[in-house]
């Protein structure tokens, strides 16, 4: 199973971007929505206040005391919770996901991403995701700049 997404074309650079559908394990509510791509982020998700407080995932919070540095300078506590997770399809399951009270997007972290193959179609503005090996020239269709032609 595999997705192709559109990159965000009004961010600046573009940015990518891939739908997911999130839910609180307890109460049952969902939603979907995009998160962007962050391999600079190691963990699994996160989620925005109104995010958050639709999936009233304040009922599924977990006792942890989880912190991280915003903007690289300033500590921020985030809130973790547990929530049911699908990424376009291609991958499902329970997992923490974590509250960012500072956060203007919500992000897919390397937590998910590393459980996933993911090709960045940059000059495209293609995002493409899947459970099993693209194949050595990336998703069908697309041309490995890299490979000879005709190899």
């Amino acid at each position: 199973m595999s997705c192709s997404e559109s990159y965000d074309e009004a961010r600046r650079p573009p940015a990518p971007k891939v739908a997911a559908e999130l839910e609180n394990p307890v109460t049952g509510r969902g939603l979907k929505t995009a998160l962007y791509l962050d391999t600079g982020f190691d963990g699994t998700i996160l989620l925005t206040s109104d995010l958050w407080e639709k999936l009233e995932l304040g009922l599924a919070e977990l006792d942890e005391d989880v912190y991280a540095l915003h903007g690289g300078y300033l500590p921020v506590r985030l809130t973790p919770a547990l929530a049911r997770v699908s990424i376009c399809g291609a991958w499902r399951g329970l997992v923490k996901v974590y509250l960012h009270p500072l956060a203007r997007r919500a992000l897919l972290g390397r937590g998910i991403v590393n459980r996933l193959y993911a090709y960045l179609a940059g000059p495209e503005g293609r995002l493409v995701v899947s459970r099993a090996p693209l194949g050595p020239g990336g998703p069908p269709g697309a041309r490995n700049k890299c490979q000879k032609p005709g190899v």
